[in-house]
Protein backbone atom coordinates (compact mmCIF):
# COMPACT_ATOMS: atom_id res chain seq x y z
CA UNK A 1 0.00 0.00 0.00
CA UNK A 2 1.36 3.72 -0.65
CA UNK A 3 0.99 5.52 2.56
CA UNK A 4 1.89 9.19 3.66
CA UNK A 5 4.04 9.93 6.97
CA UNK A 6 4.04 13.15 8.57
CA UNK A 7 4.82 15.06 11.92
CA UNK A 8 6.09 18.59 13.58
CA UNK A 9 8.60 18.13 15.99
CA UNK A 10 7.38 16.50 18.87
CA UNK A 11 6.24 13.90 16.32
CA UNK A 12 9.82 13.32 14.61
CA UNK A 13 11.32 10.26 16.42
CA UNK A 14 7.46 8.57 16.16
CA UNK A 15 7.86 9.63 12.43
CA UNK A 16 10.76 7.85 12.07
CA UNK A 17 10.39 4.62 13.93
CA UNK A 18 7.03 4.36 12.01
CA UNK A 19 8.82 4.47 8.71
CA UNK A 20 11.05 2.04 8.86
CA UNK A 21 8.55 -0.27 10.49
CA UNK A 22 6.34 0.18 7.60
CA UNK A 23 9.09 -0.36 5.22
CA UNK A 24 10.27 -3.31 6.46
CA UNK A 25 6.39 -4.46 5.65
CA UNK A 26 7.24 -3.87 2.14
CA UNK A 27 4.78 -0.64 1.35
CA UNK A 28 5.46 2.34 -0.09
CA UNK A 29 6.21 5.18 2.08
CA UNK A 30 6.19 8.60 1.42
CA UNK A 31 7.56 11.08 4.01
CA UNK A 32 6.00 14.71 3.48
CA UNK A 33 7.88 16.69 5.88
CA UNK A 34 11.62 14.94 5.41
CA UNK A 35 13.79 18.01 5.67
CA UNK A 36 12.01 20.45 7.10
CA UNK A 37 9.77 19.96 10.26
CA UNK A 38 8.59 22.86 11.41
CA UNK A 39 9.30 23.69 15.56
CA UNK A 40 5.92 25.39 16.12
CA UNK A 41 2.88 23.48 14.60
CA UNK A 42 1.71 20.62 12.30
CA UNK A 43 0.15 22.53 10.14
CA UNK A 44 2.21 21.91 6.77
CA UNK A 45 2.09 18.44 7.56
CA UNK A 46 -1.22 18.28 7.80
CA UNK A 47 -1.46 20.04 4.45
CA UNK A 48 0.84 17.68 2.98
CA UNK A 49 -0.54 14.59 3.59
CA UNK A 50 -3.90 15.65 2.83
CA UNK A 51 -2.92 17.00 -0.54
CA UNK A 52 -0.87 13.46 -1.39
CA UNK A 53 -4.59 11.62 -0.31
CA UNK A 54 -6.39 14.10 -2.57
CA UNK A 55 -3.93 14.04 -5.40
CA UNK A 56 -4.31 9.79 -5.51
CA UNK A 57 -0.35 9.96 -4.62
CA UNK A 58 -1.32 7.74 -1.44
CA UNK A 59 -3.89 5.93 -0.12
CA UNK A 60 -3.83 6.02 3.45
CA UNK A 61 -1.70 8.90 5.69
CA UNK A 62 -0.47 8.82 9.02
CA UNK A 63 0.26 11.92 10.93
CA UNK A 64 2.08 11.91 14.42
CA UNK A 65 1.71 15.44 15.97
CA UNK A 66 0.92 17.40 19.48
CA UNK A 67 -2.17 19.18 18.23
CA UNK A 68 -3.94 15.63 17.16
CA UNK A 69 -8.08 17.67 17.42
CA UNK A 70 -7.03 20.16 15.52
CA UNK A 71 -4.90 18.43 12.81
CA UNK A 72 -7.91 16.28 12.45
CA UNK A 73 -10.59 19.38 12.15
CA UNK A 74 -7.54 20.79 9.04
CA UNK A 75 -7.62 17.67 7.35
CA UNK A 76 -11.27 17.19 6.66
CA UNK A 77 -11.15 20.53 5.41
CA UNK A 78 -9.29 18.70 2.17
CA UNK A 79 -11.25 16.88 -0.60
CA UNK A 80 -11.44 13.56 -0.39
CA UNK A 81 -9.84 13.21 2.97
CA UNK A 82 -11.42 11.34 5.79
CA UNK A 83 -9.47 11.88 8.85
CA UNK A 84 -9.51 11.04 12.72
CA UNK A 85 -7.75 11.39 15.96
CA UNK A 86 -7.73 7.14 17.33
CA UNK A 87 -5.80 6.24 20.70
CA UNK A 88 -6.80 2.85 20.56
CA UNK A 89 -7.01 -0.01 18.74
CA UNK A 90 -11.01 0.14 18.16
CA UNK A 91 -11.53 3.24 16.75
CA UNK A 92 -8.63 2.76 14.39
CA UNK A 93 -9.73 -0.26 12.82
CA UNK A 94 -13.45 0.73 13.01
CA UNK A 95 -12.95 3.65 11.37
CA UNK A 96 -11.35 2.24 8.14
CA UNK A 97 -14.60 -0.27 8.30
CA UNK A 98 -17.39 1.85 9.00
CA UNK A 99 -16.01 4.78 7.38
CA UNK A 100 -13.26 4.40 5.04
CA UNK A 101 -10.91 6.39 7.23
CA UNK A 102 -7.94 7.03 5.09
CA UNK A 103 -5.97 9.79 7.59
CA UNK A 104 -5.02 8.75 11.08
CA UNK A 105 -4.09 11.20 13.31
CA UNK A 106 -1.94 10.25 16.51
CA UNK A 107 -1.28 12.52 19.63
CA UNK A 108 2.26 12.20 20.47
CA UNK A 109 2.04 12.97 24.23
CA UNK A 110 0.00 9.83 24.40
CA UNK A 111 1.06 7.33 22.84
CA UNK A 112 4.52 5.04 23.01
CA UNK A 113 6.40 4.07 20.53
CA UNK A 114 5.37 0.19 20.35
CA UNK A 115 1.25 1.24 20.42
CA UNK A 116 2.12 3.64 18.10
CA UNK A 117 3.17 1.00 15.87
CA UNK A 118 0.27 -1.16 16.69
CA UNK A 119 -2.32 1.56 16.14
CA UNK A 120 -0.68 2.24 12.28
CA UNK A 121 -0.67 -1.38 12.06
CA UNK A 122 -4.14 -2.12 12.62
CA UNK A 123 -5.32 1.34 10.70
CA UNK A 124 -3.19 -0.24 7.68
CA UNK A 125 -4.45 -3.61 7.75
CA UNK A 126 -8.17 -2.60 8.18
CA UNK A 127 -10.85 -2.40 5.16
CA UNK A 128 -13.82 -0.84 4.57
CA UNK A 129 -16.54 -3.34 4.75
CA UNK A 130 -18.99 -0.26 3.80
CA UNK A 131 -22.58 -1.27 2.46
CA UNK A 132 -21.54 0.58 -0.58
CA UNK A 133 -19.68 -3.28 -1.27
CA UNK A 134 -23.53 -4.48 -2.69
CA UNK A 135 -24.06 -1.56 -4.96
CA UNK A 136 -20.68 -0.43 -5.89
CA UNK A 137 -19.82 2.28 -7.36
CA UNK A 138 -22.67 5.18 -6.94
CA UNK A 139 -23.73 6.08 -10.06
CA UNK A 140 -23.17 9.36 -10.10
CA UNK A 141 -19.20 8.76 -9.80
CA UNK A 142 -18.96 6.01 -12.05
CA UNK A 143 -20.15 8.27 -14.80
CA UNK A 144 -17.44 10.99 -13.57
CA UNK A 145 -15.18 8.34 -13.87
CA UNK A 146 -16.03 7.13 -17.39
CA UNK A 147 -16.25 10.71 -18.75
CA UNK A 148 -12.84 11.25 -17.70
CA UNK A 149 -12.10 8.05 -19.14
CA UNK A 150 -13.49 9.16 -22.61
CA UNK A 151 -12.20 12.13 -22.95
CA UNK A 152 -8.84 11.31 -22.10
CA UNK A 153 -8.38 8.02 -24.24
CA UNK A 154 -5.02 9.28 -25.64
CA UNK A 155 -3.40 9.92 -22.71
CA UNK A 156 -2.68 7.37 -20.22
CA UNK A 157 -4.65 6.78 -17.58
CA UNK A 158 -3.86 5.66 -14.10
CA UNK A 159 -5.96 3.71 -11.29
CA UNK A 160 -4.92 6.53 -9.26
CA UNK A 161 -6.40 9.09 -10.56
CA UNK A 162 -9.45 7.77 -11.42
CA UNK A 163 -9.98 6.34 -7.79
CA UNK A 164 -9.44 9.65 -6.61
CA UNK A 165 -12.05 11.23 -9.11
CA UNK A 166 -14.45 8.23 -6.90
CA UNK A 167 -13.04 9.42 -3.41
CA UNK A 168 -11.88 5.94 -3.28
CA UNK A 169 -8.37 3.88 -2.03
CA UNK A 170 -7.34 2.27 -5.36
CA UNK A 171 -7.68 -0.96 -4.10
CA UNK A 172 -11.63 -0.04 -2.74
CA UNK A 173 -12.20 1.23 -6.29
CA UNK A 174 -10.99 -1.39 -8.19
CA UNK A 175 -12.95 -4.11 -6.45
CA UNK A 176 -16.21 -1.69 -6.74
CA UNK A 177 -15.45 -1.11 -10.41
CA UNK A 178 -15.70 -4.19 -11.10
CA UNK A 179 -18.68 -5.63 -8.73
CA UNK A 180 -20.29 -2.43 -10.91
CA UNK A 181 -19.15 -2.91 -14.90
CA UNK A 182 -17.84 -6.77 -14.74
CA UNK A 183 -14.89 -5.17 -15.76
CA UNK A 184 -11.46 -3.99 -14.33
CA UNK A 185 -10.65 -0.18 -14.82
CA UNK A 186 -7.85 -1.74 -16.99
CA UNK A 187 -10.10 -4.35 -19.08
CA UNK A 188 -12.99 -0.95 -19.48
CA UNK A 189 -10.45 1.24 -20.73
CA UNK A 190 -9.46 -1.24 -23.53
CA UNK A 191 -13.17 -1.57 -24.26
CA UNK A 192 -13.42 2.15 -24.49
CA UNK A 193 -10.35 2.71 -26.63
CA UNK A 194 -11.19 -0.16 -29.25
CA UNK A 195 -14.97 1.36 -29.55
CA UNK A 196 -13.53 4.71 -30.29
CA UNK A 197 -10.88 3.16 -32.92
CA UNK A 198 -14.16 1.46 -34.55
CA UNK A 199 -16.06 4.47 -35.10
CA UNK A 200 -12.63 6.42 -36.34
CA UNK A 201 -12.20 3.37 -38.91
CA UNK A 202 -15.81 4.02 -40.28
CA UNK A 203 -15.09 7.74 -40.62
CA UNK A 204 -12.08 7.78 -42.19
CA UNK A 205 -9.20 6.57 -44.77
CA UNK A 206 -6.53 7.31 -41.69
CA UNK A 207 -3.58 5.14 -41.41
CA UNK A 208 -3.92 2.49 -38.90
CA UNK A 209 -0.82 3.66 -36.73
CA UNK A 210 -2.73 6.91 -36.78
CA UNK A 211 -5.95 5.73 -34.54
CA UNK A 212 -3.94 3.63 -32.92
CA UNK A 213 -1.55 6.31 -31.28
CA UNK A 214 -5.54 8.65 -30.89
CA UNK A 215 -6.68 5.83 -29.15
CA UNK A 216 -3.81 5.81 -26.65
CA UNK A 217 -2.25 2.81 -27.38
CA UNK A 218 1.88 3.10 -27.84
CA UNK A 219 2.12 0.83 -31.34
CA UNK A 220 0.14 -0.53 -34.09
CA UNK A 221 1.01 -3.93 -33.61
CA UNK A 222 -0.14 -3.76 -29.70
CA UNK A 223 -3.56 -2.01 -31.17
CA UNK A 224 -4.00 -4.99 -33.73
CA UNK A 225 -3.71 -7.62 -30.94
CA UNK A 226 -6.02 -6.05 -28.90
CA UNK A 227 -8.41 -5.01 -31.29
CA UNK A 228 -8.10 -8.94 -33.07
CA UNK A 229 -8.85 -10.58 -29.57
CA UNK A 230 -12.21 -8.01 -28.86
CA UNK A 231 -13.64 -7.39 -32.21
CA UNK A 232 -12.49 -10.75 -33.81
CA UNK A 233 -10.78 -9.58 -36.66
CA UNK A 234 -7.74 -6.86 -37.74
CA UNK A 235 -8.26 -3.10 -37.93
CA UNK A 236 -7.13 -3.36 -41.74
CA UNK A 237 -10.31 -5.90 -41.96
CA UNK A 238 -13.09 -3.97 -40.34
CA UNK A 239 -12.01 -0.62 -41.80
CA UNK A 240 -12.72 -2.43 -45.10
CA UNK A 241 -15.21 -4.10 -44.36
CA UNK A 242 -17.02 -1.11 -43.64
CA UNK A 243 -16.11 0.57 -47.10
CA UNK A 244 -17.45 -2.46 -48.76
CA UNK A 245 -20.96 -1.97 -46.96
CA UNK A 246 -20.27 -5.67 -45.21
CA UNK A 247 -21.44 -6.32 -41.98
CA UNK A 248 -18.50 -5.69 -39.11
CA UNK A 249 -18.27 -8.15 -36.33
CA UNK A 250 -18.40 -6.48 -32.97
CA UNK A 251 -16.84 -7.48 -29.51
CA UNK A 252 -19.05 -9.49 -26.80
CA UNK A 253 -21.84 -7.69 -25.14
CA UNK A 254 -20.18 -6.16 -21.47
CA UNK A 255 -22.46 -8.33 -18.97
CA UNK A 256 -24.63 -5.31 -16.90
CA UNK A 257 -23.24 -2.69 -18.77
CA UNK A 258 -23.91 -0.34 -21.89
CA UNK A 259 -21.03 1.23 -22.67
CA UNK A 260 -22.61 2.87 -25.09
CA UNK A 261 -24.83 5.11 -22.87
CA UNK A 262 -23.87 7.93 -21.06
CA UNK A 263 -25.68 7.55 -17.81
CA UNK A 264 -24.75 4.20 -15.88
CA UNK A 265 -26.33 2.41 -13.70
CA UNK A 266 -24.82 -0.45 -11.48
CA UNK A 267 -25.78 -3.93 -12.11
CA UNK A 268 -28.02 -4.00 -8.64
CA UNK A 269 -30.20 -1.19 -10.03
CA UNK A 270 -30.92 -2.96 -13.10
CA UNK A 271 -31.76 -6.44 -11.58
CA UNK A 272 -34.22 -4.50 -9.05
CA UNK A 273 -36.39 -3.10 -11.97
CA UNK A 274 -34.74 0.55 -11.71
CA UNK A 275 -33.44 0.71 -15.11
CA UNK A 276 -35.50 0.11 -18.41
CA UNK A 277 -32.84 1.48 -21.27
Amino acid sequence: MRIGIGSDSTGLQFKENLKARLRARSHAVEDVCASDVASSAYHAATDRLASAIGRGRVERAVLICSGAIGASIRANKHPRVRAAFCHEPHSAQRGVQDDNMNFLVLEAQAVTHEFAGKLADIFINASCSSRDNRFGIPPFRLARVVERIRQNLDKPLEVSELSGLAEMSQSHFSKLFKHSTDLTPHQFILRERINRSKELLRQTKAKIVDIALEVGFQSQAHFTTVFGSLVGMTPRQFQRSCCDGMPAAYPKALPGLNISKTVFFPRWLQREGGFNG
